[in-house]
């Protein structure tokens, strides 16, 4: 019997795509299980599930519908958001979880002041709600600016409160990145990937941040263990031959560079052909 959670996601999104209610409902668990974004798959996937297998969901539906609408704010699908909440609002109408979900889609509307209404009303009976805390904090830098020197300082500001939160060490992690400090940037990462060490997302980020920060053989390095995790993986393979140039003495960097363009070169030779896989491959020659 094939253990899930070891299966390449890519292949487990290349299941779902084809249809059916087990192969979605598995690729959104396991995107959940391992913390793993991607809103246009959980969408595509998701709403496939919500319009053509709703009865089949069981409870499972409720996870899916808490996944779409969130997967729906980052890509912008106002129908989809309204449909989601509308519906954990009726099934949970007194839950704090969902009532973030409320803030959270005033924040992706750019009303933080009633995103902040919502928050310090939960955490008027739940003090101690550190998720409501979290959101708190997203919703005043939603207003002044993650990315910028005051984002940073605020965020800095509140590191005691989530020294052990893997999402608060990546929203710092990306507000250095924004003000061009990739070094602090991957200093910060470091953090997420230690609380998540298998996640091939948080692996490619942390490569790419070091490679930003000038740390071209370290990052080398994360790149190659992305691709021990799925040796097809587009992302972590262009990022990889990044790190190697083209006229190279290294004869083991070469023989890997090569591997790596071979590779490359293998996939795109399968899709359809097109003007983009033609261009891919004219770039690879």
């Amino acid at each position: 019997m094939t253990d899930v959670a070891a299966v390449p996601i890519s292949e487990l999104l290349h299941d779902a795509e084809k249809g059916g209610c087990h192969a979605g409902i598995i690729y959104l668990q396991q995107m959940r299980l391992r913390k793993m974004v991607d809103p246009h798959s959980v969408l595509c996937i998701g709403s496939q599930l919500l319009t053509k297998y709703s009865s089949k969901l069981g409870d499972e539906k409720w996870p899916v519908l808490e996944q779409v609408l969130l997967a729906s704010l980052q890509a912008g699908a106002d129908d989809w958001s309204a449909y989601c909440l509308k519906a954990l609002k009726k099934r949970f109408p007194k839950s704090h979880r969902v009532q973030r979900l409320v803030g959270q889609c005033s924040e992706a509307r750019g009303d933080y002041d009633a995103a902040l209404t919502e928050y310090e009303t939960i955490m008027e009976n739940a003090s101690d709600d550190m998720a409501t805390e979290k959101r708190k904090l997203a919703a005043k830098l939603g207003e002044i600016g993650s990315n910028t020197a005051a984002g940073v300082e605020a965020l800095s500001n509140d590191v005691s409160n989530f020294q052990t939160d893997p999402e608060f060490w990546q929203q710092m992690a990306m507000a250095y990145a924004g003000q061009g400090q990739a070094r602090q940037a991957a200093y910060c990462f470091e953090e997420v990937l230690l609380a998540m060490p298998h996640s091939i997302y948080n692996i490619l980020t942390y490569a790419e941040l070091l490679a930003s920060a000038g740390q071209i053989d370290d990052a080398r390095k994360y790149y190659c263990l992305a691709l021990e995790h799925d040796e097809k993986h587009v992302r972590a393979l262009w990022g990889l031959l990044s790190t190697i140039p083209p006229k190279v003495d290294n004869k083991t960097e070469a023989k890997l560079r090569n591997l790596t363009v071979g590779r490359l070169r293998a996939i795109y030779k399968e899709q359809p052909a097109n003007s983009t896989r033609t261009a891919m491959l004219e770039l690879l020659a």
